[in-house]
């Protein structure tokens, strides 16, 4: 899973759209979050500072390059 499905995942979440629903300064963290996210400003960073922040797990795998030769 990519870090931009987790987020989605995380944002149809009732633990998201409660924290969202607060009127405090964590709240409004959130909403701009998400609005910031549907822009494509959020980058992944943040998207992953937030996941970490809410009990998700993130490995990181070495990426590969292929040949375009066959």
């Amino acid at each position: 899973m990519t870090l931009t499905e987790a987020f989605n995942e995380f944002t149809k979440s009732d633990k998201f759209k409660e924290i969202a629903k607060q009127k405090d300064s964590l709240g409004g963290k959130y909403r701009v979050y998400l609005t910031r996210f549907r822009t494509g400003q959020l980058k992944a960073g943040a998207i992953a500072e937030l996941l970490l922040a809410n009990g998700y797990e993130i490995r990181a795998n070495r990426v590969t390059k292929k040949n375009k030769r066959s």
